[in-house]
């Protein structure tokens, strides 16, 4: 993909066609070994998970790039971008990821429809939950069965398409995969090498169909494609995810209207459902992209308020992350306890000490006589009145309280689980067996180059990095987060009803635990 501005200018020289070639290919690959040295160096001496990486998926990023910087010249466009994008996926940190130029960032490849998961006893299943409302046809609906992809058994098609995501554990890449079997990101797939495709489905009548589907692109304004950091706050979050679930959300009405019975604040949405138990509180949080932490916070306690003490539902699925203040902020509006905050390490080396700040530098300045390999654990915005800052307003709900995850539930949203956890607030019901493992502080190409007077990479193309690791704390203390996630105390498997009709066993299975604990909340967690 040659720069046009250069290519103009060449024109104006005045130069044979061999030498305007040479001087765009060799344009091209200084913008090249630029990118790959950045790679290089923030890999090797800011990814706060190498040593982990490396041992858990016996992998060598930085051998890759040494040798792809010697094979730049034998490469098309494509082929490098691939090559990139291929050493970032085997990492397996969602968090940290190499974006590729424009367009790539803002083209998106998308089918009229969205399918998911769900279970008849222990057999899994693929049903289309929406449908775009400009789609008809007679047999292709919300509620069919996807039975084969392309001849390839649904099962295997996905397995096989999870080879091209990534998580960061094996339950977050079957997820990831499935998600992206029908919007795709070309930060990720670059094209659709698919020219078309054929589905097979089976309808509520038992009857097989097959129809053949054709990719369409999808725009995102450049502005949408990254999220605005700029906003004080440290972010985990996965922001491919951020990108897809505003595409969904364009696509697909139903997505919106779904939730019509729920009263939408800024931040978040609220219920309440009568049940033969008593009335329970439901509250959805979809992000932790929060720019107004105090205001989200007195919202919070405004609706808390006027929501019943039966119990209370808190639904962070499909929560890819954001501030992660944010999050920690929310736990001390349902315990009396103290909230003790998620602990944060940067990995030590003499990059790290420049762009860390205190306590951390301090840390990192004794590494050079002590040889750890991390730097010592604090909370993750380093002030010593950050405590206080979290449990400011402390207790506002006075019942018991159940979380539902996801293993799309990341960064700063695994880190609010790991706090509702380890602080013995209640208990978390799981629709898979984790959380998608995120356990980092993630900071984006900007906050690296500035403070090592690097220059911005050729074309916008994007590098966002996990920096801090996080350690949680309670009777998990000193684990991390990446990869493992949060293992929840409840696991639900979604039903044929709760994918079609609004959670419905979902909910009655959370509101049933609810009951159970009526009384039983201000009891210490061993009586869970």
């Amino acid at each position: 993909m040659a720069d046009y501005k250069l290519d103009r200018v060449v024109a104006a020289m005045g130069l044979t066609e061999e030498q305007k070639k040479q001087i765009i290919e060799q344009s091209i690959r200084e913008e090249r070994e630029e990118i790959v040295e950045q790679a290089l160096s923030f890999i090797e001496n800011i990814y706060v998970h190498l040593p982990l990486k490396r041992a858990r998926n016996a992998v060598d990023p930085l051998q890759r790039l040494k040798l792809l910087k010697y094979r730049l010249v034998k490469m098309n466009e494509l082929n490098f971008q691939q090559e990139m994008i291929s050493i970032f996926t085997e990492l397996r940190d969602l968090q940290t990821v190499y974006l590729p130029p424009m367009p790539y960032q803002s083209i998106n490849f998308v089918l009229p429809f969205l399918i998911d998961e769900f279970y008849e006893g222990n057999q899994r299943f693929y049903v289309v939950s929406h449908v775009n409302e400009d789609f008809e046809h007679p047999n292709f609906h919300k509620g069919v069965i996807i039975t084969h992809w392309n001849g390839i058994p649904i099962e295997r098609a996905i397995e096989l398409n999870g080879i091209r995501t990534y998580g960061n554990n094996e339950r977050s890449g079957r997820i990831h995969s499935l998600n992206s079997m029908t919007v795709r990101s070309g930060s990720k797939y670059l094209v659709a090498d698919e020219e078309w495709l054929y589905i097979s489905y089976l309808t509520a009548n038992q009857e097989h169909y097959e129809h053949r589907f054709q990719w369409q692109t999808w725009n995102l304004p450049a502005t949408q494609v990254i999220g605005n950091s700029k906003v004080y706050g440290s972010l985990g979050v996965d922001f491919e995810a951020v990108k897809l679930q505003k595409i969904k959300k364009s696509l697909f009405a139903s997505i919106a209207k779904r939730d019509n019975q729920i009263c939408d604040e800024t931040d978040f949405k609220w219920s309440i459902y009568s049940t033969d138990s008593g009335e329970f509180g439901y509250m959805k949080i979809p992000s932790f992209m929060i720019y107004d932490r105090q205001q989200f916070i007195q919202d919070l306690i405004r609706v808390l308020e006027e929501l019943p003490r039966d119990g209370l539902i808190i639904d962070v699925r499909g929560n890819s992350g954001g501030y992660i203040e944010a999050g920690e902020m929310i736990l001390q509006l349902f315990t009396t306890n103290k909230i003790q905050p998620a602990l944060f390490q940067f990995i030590n080396t003499p990059t790290t000490l420049k762009i860390a700040s205190e306590p951390w530098k301090s840390s990192i300045e004794c590494s050079l006589d002590t040889g750890n390999v991390y730097s010592r654990a604090y909370p993750i915005s380093g002030n010593s009145d950050y405590i206080d800052e979290i449990n400011q307003y402390g207790k506002k709900y006075f019942g018991p309280v159940i979380l539902i995850t996801d293993t799309l539930s990341y960064g700063a949203t695994e880190i609010f689980a790991a706090g509702f956890q380890d602080n013995a607030i209640g208990p978390i019901l799981g629709i898979n067996g984790n959380t998608g493992g995120g356990g980092a502080n993630v900071w984006e190409y900007d906050d690296l180059f500035h403070p090592l007077d690097f220059s911005p990479l050729p074309r916008n193309a994007q590098i966002t990095m996990a920096v801090k690791r996080s350690l949680r704390v309670g009777n998990h203390n000193g684990f991390s987060l990446e990869d493992c996630g949060v293992i929840p105390d409840y696991i639900h498997h979604m039903t044929r009803n709760d994918v079609l009709n609004g959670n419905v066993d979902l909910i009655e299975k959370s509101t049933s635990i609810l009951a159970n604990m009526k009384g039983l909340h201000h009891l210490p967690l061993e009586v869970f």
